[in-house]
């Protein structure tokens, strides 16, 4: 039986390995082909950090600080791209560099390298680089540390979110280091360990798969053993009609991360039509404590593209395209008033 080389193996794997394998790598590459990917655009400038500290996943970090002189410590949000993408894709794609700069926050920007995956996907499938303290987790948690020790950062205000396999590697990190973010938003991914090598995320990525809830709290527990504090919340968005990332994957989602925090699996409060918006129902998860601890968009007719709305004001931005739809609603701002780094007017 011949190994299935791993995602992004190096080019001096022998011919007959990628010959025999080319339908699964195809496949793979439609399947984390290139989500979000937006170029060519004029934006802020971001920051490159080279040494930021100890880098096992090999990873790049960039930074947007505002402008502004504030010596008051900030809430710092860390923003990890989709396939395809890097870095200034999704600052343009989000808008989340304009939201920085008008209510004083720091933007922190992990970028995937194509040595270690040719789509530029982050590696949420692979042990060795979703384990606490390994490979591009790590190089994450690092990046973190760095912005912690040189940056006026609010340690306790850093959030964590993405896109697609950005999406599942910020799930990672709060399953990982839960000590760290107050709050996670997950852009359609799915829950931690739902998959660990590229065929079988596939198959959890297109709802294929399922995993009862216990297995995936344990999948959490397992990495925290003597974690006594809380989970950070997660705000989980999830189109119905996303042909990438099936529903399902939301749903194991939220059946993990309710379980780690203890809250019941049925509804605290949903709202229908919200801002409305007929797409978009809402919907909070609250532990015995009345802490919600999970938020879920759920948007109708929504693939796998971001929540956008066009526009100069501040709940306006981001850009429309193949892979940002208007449905009159700014995600990216609806994900700061949640984590609640908006300034009060």
């Amino acid at each position: 039986m011949v190994k299935v080389p791993p995602f992004g193996y190096p080019q001096t794997v022998s011919q007959d390995i990628m010959t025999t394998k080319k339908k699964h790598f195809l496949f793979l590459f439609l399947i984390f082909q290139i989500h979000f990917c937006v170029r060519g655009q004029q934006l802020d400038p971001l920051t490159k950090i080279e040494n930021f500290g100890n880098n096992p996943g090999n990873l790049k970090m960039f930074i947007h600080t505002s402008s502004k002189k504030d010596t008051s410590k900030v809430p710092l949000v860390i923003v990890l791209h989709g396939c395809g993408q890097n870095a200034k894709d999704v600052a343009e794609l989000t808008g989340w560099n304009k939201l920085a700069d008008l209510n004083n926050f720091i933007v922190l920007y992990p970028q995937q390298k194509l040595l270690n995956n040719p789509n530029l996907c982050f590696n949420w499938f692979y042990n060795h680089d979703i384990e606490k303290n390994e490979g591009e987790g790590e190089s994450i948690f690092q990046m973190i540390s760095y912005a912690k020790k040189h940056y006026p950062i609010d340690s306790n205000r850093i959030h964590i979110t993405g896109l697609s396999a950005g999406a599942a590697m910020s799930v990672v990190l709060t399953a990982t280091h839960p000590e760290l973010f107050k709050v996670g938003a997950i852009f359609a991914g799915g829950a931690y360990k739902m998959a660990t090598d590229p065929i079988d995320g596939i198959k959890a990525m297109l709802g294929k798969k399922y995993i009862p809830k216990e297995k995936l709290v344990e999948e959490v527990r397992k990495q925290n053993p003597k974690f006594k504090g809380q989970y950070p919340a997660l705000i989980v968005y999830q189109g119905l009609n996303d042909p990438i990332v099936n529903h399902k994957s939301a749903s194991l989602l939220i059946n993990q991360w309710t379980g780690i925090n203890k809250s019941d699996t049925i509804p605290d409060k949903t709202e229908r039509s919200f801002m409305g918006i007929k797409d978009i129902t809402r919907t909070e998860y609250s532990d015995t404590m009345g802490r919600t601890t999970v938020i879920f968009y759920e948007v109708n007719d929504l693939g796998h593209r971001l929540l956008i709305k066009p526009g100069k004001k501040e709940n306006e931005g981001g850009q429309t395209g193949m892979f940002g739809v208007n449905k009159n609603f700014h995600s990216t701002y609806q994900t700061a008033k949640e984590f609640g780094i908006l300034k009060k007017p």
